[in-house]
Formats: C-alpha cells, sequence, structure tokens
C-alpha cells in the first residue's frame, strides 16, 4: 500500500526503536524503569500542560484519482508543534512494518519538526489498528490494560504514567467498538464497565486526588451511549451513589454540540476527554478546544476525526497518588 522507500525507511527506523527499547509492560521495561526513572521529588511550582486526543485515521490516505498513497506524518507533526502538545492518546496508528509503522514515522517528523516527543508507548491491536502515547515528558509505567481476549471488546486499552517535573500524570487510552445496533452497545457498556473497575481498583480511595486523564475514541453514536448509565456515565464513574469520585466528560460538558467525527452521511460525538475530580476542579470552557483536522494539500482533512486538547495546570504533588 505504501510506497517501497517509505516502507524501507519505516523498517529501518521502527527496527532500531524495538532495538533500543524494552516491549511496553515487559518486566526489562519495568526495571530499567525503577533503575532509570527521576525520582518522584516534589516539584517547586505548577506546570502548564496540553494534553490531546486524536484518532488519525492510519496517517495515510489514497488519492482515488491518481491511486497515490498520501502520508501525513509530517502534517500531523506540524499540528501538534503548532497546539504545543506535551502528551498525545493517537488511535488508529499501524505499529506494525508491514503496515507503515506509524509510530517511527510520527517520531521522525516531530524531531524534523523542532517538537521532539522522545517518550512513546504503544499497545497492539489484534486488528488492525493500534493505540500509541507520545510525550514530551518521561513515561515512567507503560501496559497494554483490558485484554480482548476471552472478552466481548474487540481491542485492549493502554495506561501510561507520566512523570511532570516530579508529579504523575495518569493517562488512559482506548478506541472502543464502533456501530450503533445492540450488539456493538453491549461491547462499548461492557469495556466501559471494565475500565471503571480497572481504575478503582488501582487508584482505591485517591481517585479524587490522582490526575488521571481517559482519553480515546469511545463510539459513542447511539443515544444510549450518553443516557444515564450508558457508556458516557460508566466512564465517568457515575455508576456508584456516591459522587466524590465522579470523572467528568470535558467536551460533553463544556463544549455540547461539537461533533469530534464527521463524514458526508453524518457527524457525532465520537471522542472524549475524560478527567478525574483533581483535573476537572479547575476546568472550563477555554480549556478544552475541538480542532478541525489540518487540511491533507488536496483538499479534504487528513482525518475524518477532530483534534481534542485539554489546557490545565498540573499542581505539584509530593509522592505518587498510588
Amino acid at each position: 500500500m505504501r510506497h517501497r522507500n517509505a516502507a524501507l525507511f519505516a523498517y529501518l527506523l521502527f527496527a532500531a526503536i524495538l532495538c533500543a527499547a524494552p516491549a511496553p509492560g515487559s518486566a526489562q521495561e519495568s526495571k530499567l524503569a525503577q533503575a532509570s526513572a527521576p525520582a518522584l521529588l516534589p516539584a517547586k511550582t505548577a506546570t502548564p500542560l496540553r494534553v490531546a486526543t486524536w484518532n488519525v485515521h492510519d496517517c495515510s490516505s489514497t488519492d482515488r484519482k491518481s491511486g497515490e498513497t498520501l502520508l501525513f506524518h509530517p502534517r500531523i507533526a506540524a499540528t501538534l508543534k503548532e497546539l504545543r502538545i506535551d502528551v498525545i492518546a493517537f488511535q488508529e496508528v499501524q505499529i506494525e512494518v508491514r503496515k507503515g509503522a506509524d509510530i517511527a514515522l510520527l517520531k521522525s517528523a516531530l524531531d524534523d519538526a523542532g517538537w521532539p516527543m522522545p517518550y512513546l508507548a504503544w499497545a497492539k491491536g489484534p486488528q488492525s489498528d493500534d493505540l500509541a502515547i507520545f510525550s514530551r515528558y518521561p513515561i515512567e509505567m507503560s501496559r497494554p490494560i483490558l485484554d480482548p481476549k476471552g472478552k466481548d471488546w474487540p481491542r485492549p486499552a493502554l495506561e501510561v504514567r507520566v512523570v511532570v517535573d516530579g508529579t504523575p500524570l495518569y493517562v488512559f487510552n482506548a478506541h472502543f467498538k464502533a456501530y450503533d445496533e445492540a450488539r456493538s452497545l453491549g461491547q462499548r457498556l461492557a469495556q466501559a464497565r471494565a475500565l471503571a473497575s480497572h481504575l478503582r481498583e488501582e487508584f482505591g480511595g485517591t481517585l479524587n486526588r490522582a490526575a488521571i486523564v481517559v482519553a480515546g475514541d469511545f463510539n459513542t453514536v447511539s443515544p444510549y451511549d450518553m443516557q444515564p448509565g450508558g457508556t458516557l456515565d460508566i466512564l465517568q464513574l457515575r455508576d456508584n451513589s456516591g459522587g466524590d469520585d465522579d470523572f467528568l466528560d470535558l467536551n460533553m460538558k463544556w463544549r455540547y454540540f461539537s461533533p469530534t467525527y464527521s463524514s458526508s452521511r453524518y457527524s457525532s460525538v465520537t471522542d472524549h476527554l475524560i478527567v478525574s475530580p483533581a483535573l476537572a476542579k479547575d476546568s472550563d470552557q477555554a480549556s478544552i478546544r475541538v480542532l478541525d483536522a489540518p487540511d491533507s494539500g488536496r483538499g479534504f482533512p487528513i482525518s475524518d476525526h477532530k483534534l481534542l486538547v485539554f489546557s490545565f495546570t498540573l499542581a505539584p504533588q509530593r509522592q505518587s497518588a498510588r
């Protein structure tokens, strides 16, 4: 599908990354992280951050007239530099060499753009679309979670702990099942419950103090996804009687009716940035933006999904939330 030169370049660069870094979630990575990660010392001042989520639709397209494959990694990198993004959750990237090695190409494009994001984590899905998180700050821990094997949902999620000037920021990246028929809705609900349970088990009583971002394309296209007890209610931990640990869906709260996905047939709110109480308390309409994907240079956007950006200040903590 891709040009031979681009594929060869991707293969060599991706191989170099794999050789240089242990696999995410591996025992080797865990030992290296413990040995080399900076200690969680008190941060002297709060740190301004911009965290984003974007379904980049494989970072490519095919020109219908010429059949030419168009690669958009440089345009994506230029957009992240222009917006000064610090951490981004990508959906629909390809980590396999035979599919173009989007992670390697994105990393190279960001370096070339003068906006390096050297800290990477990814989760390989059993289907063709994978997840990745890029960061300008060290990723101290990363692991795939919600293994789909034997479960109703099709893809895993990805969890990372980013250390920002001594303060941990937890980012969860997920891409839920699409379509609005009953089975697909059931798969979204099942994975939302599993993710909510994971958050409660992992953070316990610190849920309302930890800095947590749940990002991704949750494919909330059914009216029930948005209703009480639906997918978004579950992801905001509103499925219990207590309210002190409720998360907040930023774009649904502050940018309601702003579609995040558009096609020739319809528009909908499928992508979300959902945050823990510690981050929600200082949010407002100005803190969350829903931005059009840049033009491909051929008169159409590089992705049918928009880019969501959350700007906030990460307050210093004396130790990890866990």
